[in-house]
């Protein structure tokens, strides 16, 4: 529990507006590109109408905090020059942070499909809790053919560009 905020922060979660300076990104988050021009977009909608919807953290240290989800809306509120945003205070472990980051990032159109296989195995190495293949689709609504599928991409040849923006579902025959 974090004294300098409430003792509210280990029972429920507490909504706060935070500085920048204090929040940090998640290693966790599978999300590994950003397309600057859609970041622009975004900026400059967070410029004129505010963030509308808070990032989730967790507490990581006194006054520090890692983004859960979120990682795009504090990127451009980075470049919409806000000096704090809004965001939703909850305990997660490890595990909880990773799965609510894979979920939050599959409800997105963007999320590039090497990205999401990354997640979801990640999710199936870890030692506590174990995941099975059928948790993890459960957990994503997904089905369970979906997850394994996204799972074998990481398989891949490590020639294939993980970058690459060009490359998608189609591309890859699922």
């Amino acid at each position: 529990c974090l004294s300098d905020w409430s003792s509210d922060v280990c029972s429920s979660d507490l909504y706060r507006n935070l500085p920048l300076a204090h929040l940090s990104e998640s290693g966790m988050n599978p999300r590994r590109s950003f397309d600057e021009a859609a970041l622009a977009e975004l900026a400059e909608s967070i410029r004129t109408q505010g963030l509308l919807s808070p990032l989730t953290v967790r507490p990581k240290g006194p006054q520090t905090f890692e983004i859960v989800a979120g990682a795009r809306r504090y990127r451009a509120a980075q470049l919409a020059g806000l000096e704090s945003i809004p965001v939703r205070i909850v305990e997660l472990t490890d595990a909880q942070a990773l799965e609510t980051s894979i979920v939050e990032n599959l409800q997105r159109r963007d999320v590039h499909p090497l990205e999401e296989a990354s997640g979801f195995a990640r999710l199936l190495a870890l030692d506590e809790p174990k995941y099975s293949v059928e948790q993890i689709a459960a957990k994503c609504a997904k089905s369970a053919s979906y997850v394994l599928a996204r799972i074998r991409l990481t398989e891949l040849s490590p020639a294939v560009d993980r970058k690459s923006t060009r490359l998608n579902s189609s591309h890859l025959g699922i």
